[in-house]
């Protein structure tokens, strides 16, 4: 005779009847299957409380493990009260989360990462200071690399030429280092595939987020000294100046307001000492201008940073402006698909308004070549 569950039997939890051992023989009627099934799928009710208090604590331990990102993601962010508050948060839980080691693991994966691809988004090395005097003059913003010392001058330059030409073979190719922010990024890739039979060697830095306007978060100077002595580039494609519309802070940590008189100034002498410094022992630069915007307040504020470099750019005979603006919809504005020299209509801009689509960039390369080829000649 098959035995089977007392007809009071209470259905109980699915896992625990799952892993509960059977006796041999025993067998449920239906009406004790329909009873365990419907408690397998009734609904299971937490108080609200309980759940808020478990989201919190999920989040509160994600923002510990990654504290340093948080903290490096609150310091890029524009100079104000905002930021202050990020930046004081993002503090507290970094300090928590170091008495905790609860950030190692995160710490683990960055240095893995950066020993991987060799490339950090912050360059630490021996303070040094690059110099710039404009009229007036002011002291160009701290940065951070090799002991040395550059100093500039955003008079005309009566001893800088451009490089010699010479012939240009696939044993001898033209050494290219095409560096910015990420706006950088594309017209890297097109410069890199795109040269026609161009016996070019390219070397593509670009890092977002960037500007000459924080040196705290990334200090370009600094790391165009590494890529100069890493690369040794005969031309220098320099695409930047997108993010600089922002407050910045001088030598003495005093902040400067943006668009004012002493901005002007310091964002002017450090665009001079940097290109002072790319330009050194007779290498060629292309500084590639900014495009209309979306955003009218952007918008205004890359005038200005076009306005501005115009003005160092003319100085120095071995700096040759790419002036994109018109190819871009200049006066008329942004415009998010143009029709190029070419006759092609394309889409030009992303949707952030901001970055050229890939393809836009191949525009670009195109001006760049025409540089290019004005000053070398090419084999075949």
């Amino acid at each position: 005779m098959t035995r089977q569950p007392p007809p009071d039997h209470e259905p109980i939890d699915a896992l625990s009847r799952a892993v509960r051992r059977r006796e041999r023989g025993e067998t449920w009627t239906d009406e004790q299957f329909r009873a365990a099934r419907e408690h397998d799928l009734s609904e299971r009710r937490h108080p609200v409380r309980s759940v808020v208090l478990a989201v919190l604590g999920c989040l509160l331990l994600s923002a510990l493990l990654t504290s340093d990102k948080l903290l490096e993601i609150a310091e890029r962010q524009e100079f104000g009260a905002a930021r202050d508050r990020q930046v004081a948060i993002a503090e507290g839980l970094d300090r928590v989360a170091n008495f905790w080691s609860l950030n190692r693991p995160y710490d683990a994966l960055q240095n893995l990462r950066d020993a991987n691809n060799d490339r950090r988004e912050i360059v630490t090395a021996p303070t040094t200071t690059i110099t710039a005097t404009t009229a007036p003059p002011t002291t160009a913003a701290p940065m951070a690399g090799p002991p040395s010392s550059v100093t500039s001058s955003t008079t005309t330059s009566t001893t800088t030429t451009l490089p010699a030409n010479r012939g240009i073979t696939s044993e001898d190719p033209l050494r290219v280092y095409v560096t910015g922010d990420s706006q950088a990024t594309y017209l890297g890739q097109a410069v890199t595939t795109e040269g026609g039979g161009r016996a070019l060697d390219v070397a593509v830095d670009d890092r977002i987020s960037t500007s000459l306007a924080r040196p705290d978060y990334f200090d370009w100077p600094s790391q165009w000294q590494v890529a100069l002595a890493e690369h040794d580039p005969e031309v220098i494609v320099v695409f930047l100046g997108a993010n600089d519309h922002q407050d910045m802070a001088d030598l003495a940590g005093n902040r400067l307001i943006e668009g004012s008189d002493p901005w002007k100034q310091e964002w002017t002498s450090r665009l001079a000492a940097g290109l002072d410094l790319l330009t050194d022992d007779g290498r060629t630069v292309l500084w590639v201008t900014q495009p209309p915007m979306r955003d009218r307040g952007l918008d205004e504020g890359i005038d200005l940073i076009n306005e501005l470099a115009a003005g160092v750019v003319a100085d120095r005979p071995s700096v040759v402006p790419v002036d994109i603006w018109e190819l871009f919809g200049g006066v008329d504005g942004y415009a998010e698909r143009l029709t190029g020299p070419d006759g092609e209509t394309i889409t030009a801009r992303v949707s952030d308004g901001v970055h050229l689509t890939r393809s836009a960039a191949s525009w670009v390369a195109d001006l760049v070549f025409v540089e290019l080829d004005e000053r070398w000649t090419f084999d075949g």
